[in-house]
C-alpha cells in the first residue's frame, strides 16, 4: 500500500509540474491599418492586439521564457499595458523591430489573471522588389531561444515598390500588344476573336488605370488585375491560333481525300501504282494533324502550332501530287489506264500503229496492184 501511494504521489506531482510548464500565451488576431498593400518607405501602418497569458496550473508565464514582439516595419514604436486582475499597469514605451519581455515580469500564481493591451506603430520598410513583410509577429521563446510550439501568430502584408510597378506595367503593356497583334491575325482569317477582344480591352482598361493612378496600392490592385486577365488572355490566344493552325493543315488532307476518292471512283484508278506514294503522303500528314490535336488537348499550344506546321507541308505535298496526276488524267484519257500497263503504254501504241500502217500499206498495195492488172 505504501508503493501504491508513493507511485501516486510521484504521478500527482509529475502533472502538477507538467501544468506549469503547459502555461501559455493566447493571442487575439492582430488589427492592421490600413488593411491592403503597402508603399516601400510611404504607407504609415498602425496594429492592435491583445495577449492572454493562459494558465492551467502553477504561474500565468513560464518564468524561465519571454515574451517576444516583432515587426520587419521601419522606425516601430510598441506601447503595451499589462492588466492584472483587471487592473492595468503604466504603459510601456518601446522603439524598435523587436521587443523582448522576460517572463519574471510575467508570471504570477495561476489565481491570478493576466493579460496584456498592444499597439504598434511604425513605416512600410523600404524594399528593392516588391514582397511580403512582417506587420506584427508574437511568439513566447524557452529558455535557449527556441519558438515554443502553438504559440506564434503573424500577420503579413504586401509592400509595394513604386519603380518596379511602373516597370511591371511597361512589361505587362507592351506583352498586351503582342497578344493584340495575334488576335487581329486570327480575326483576319476569319476566326472568331470576340471572347478574346473582350479580355483585351478589360486588361486595357486596368493597365491605363494602373499608369494614372498617384495610389500605389490602387495601382498594384489594377495590376494584379490585368495580369489575371491577361493570363486567360494568353490561354484563349494559345488555344485559338493552334486550333486554326490545325484547320489549316487538315484542309489540304481533306482536299486529298477527295481526290483519291475520283481517281478511284470514277477512273478506276485504285490499283493505279501512281496513286500509292499520294496516299502514303496523305496518312503521314493525317498522322501529323492528330498530334497537334493531342497537344492542344494537352495545353501544349506552342508545340501543336510546330506540329500542325509540319502537317501542313506534309499534305501540300500530297495535295500538289493528287492534283498533278489529275490534271494528267483529265487531259489525256489514255493516262488513266498507264497504270496498268506500267511504262509500257508508248511501247503498245507504238506497236498498234504499227499494225495499222502495215494493214493499210497492204491493202493499198493490193488494190494498186489489181488497177494494174486492169491497166
Amino acid at each position: 500500500m505504501r508503493r501504491i501511494g508513493k507511485i501516486i504521489g510521484f504521478l500527482v506531482l509529475f502533472l502538477c509540474l507538467a501544468q506549469v510548464a503547459s502555461a501559455g500565451i493566447s493571442v487575439s488576431t492582430p488589427s492592421v491599418s490600413p488593411s491592403g498593400n503597402l508603399v516601400s518607405g510611404q504607407t504609415q501602418v498602425s496594429a492592435s492586439f491583445a495577449i492572454n497569458f493562459v494558465s492551467s496550473g502553477g504561474y500565468t508565464f513560464d518564468s524561465e521564457n519571454a515574451l517576444q514582439m516583432s515587426t520587419d516595419l521601419d522606425s516601430a514604436t510598441w506601447s503595451y499595458v499589462i492588466i492584472q486582475d483587471g487592473v492595468e499597469n503604466p504603459a510601456v514605451l518601446e522603439v524598435g523591430r523587436n521587443v523582448n519581455i522576460n517572463g519574471w515580469v510575467l508570471s504570477y500564481p495561476s489565481s491570478h489573471e493576466l493579460s496584456m493591451r498592444v499597439n504598434m506603430n511604425g513605416v512600410a520598410p523600404q524594399v528593392t522588389e516588391s514582397a511580403e513583410k512582417i506587420i506584427v509577429r508574437v511568439a513566447e521563446l524557452s529558455s535557449v531561444g527556441s519558438v515554443i510550439s502553438g504559440t506564434e501568430v503573424q500577420r503579413t502584408a504586401m509592400v509595394l515598390n513604386p519603380s518596379q510597378i511602373e516597370e511591371v506595367i511597361s512589361s505587362l503593356t507592351i506583352e498586351l500588344g503582342d497578344l493584340k497583334t495575334g488576335i487581329d491575325s486570327l480575326g483576319a482569317s476569319g476566326v472568331d476573336v470576340s471572347a478574346a477582344q473582350a479580355k483585351y480591352t478589360s486588361a486595357q482598361s486596368d493597365l491605363q488605370n494602373a499608369q494614372i493612378s498617384s495610389d500605389y496600392a490602387r495601382a498594384q490592385s489594377y495590376v494584379s488585375s490585368a495580369e489575371s486577365t491577361m493570363s486567360e488572355l494568353r490561354t484563349l490566344v494559345g488555344q485559338m491560333t493552334a486550333q486554326k493552325a490545325i484547320d489549316d493543315a487538315n484542309a489540304p488532307v481533306e482536299q486529298t481525300d477527295e481526290l483519291i476518292n475520283y481517281f478511284k471512283v470514277n477512273k478506276s484508278m485504285g490499283s493505279d501504282p501512281r496513286l500509292s506514294p499520294i496516299i502514303t503522303k496523305r496518312e503521314l500528314a493525317a498522322s501529323l494533324v492528330g498530334d497537334a490535336r493531342d497537344l492542344l488537348s494537352e495545353g501544349k499550344y506552342n508545340d501543336a502550332v510546330l506540329k500542325a506546321a509540319d502537317a501542313q507541308s506534309k499534305a501540300n505535298d500530297a495535295l500538289n501530287d493528287a492534283v498533278a496526276l489529275k490534271e494528267d488524267v483529265d487531259s489525256n484519257p489514255l493516262a488513266a489506264i498507264g497504270g496498268i500497263f506500267s511504262g509500257s503504254l508508248l511501247i503498245i501504241i507504238a506497236v498498234i500503229v504499227v499494225v495499222v500502217l502495215a494493214v493499210v500499206g497492204f491493202f493499198f498495195l493490193r488494190g494498186r496492184r489489181r488497177w494494174d492488172e486492169l491497166g
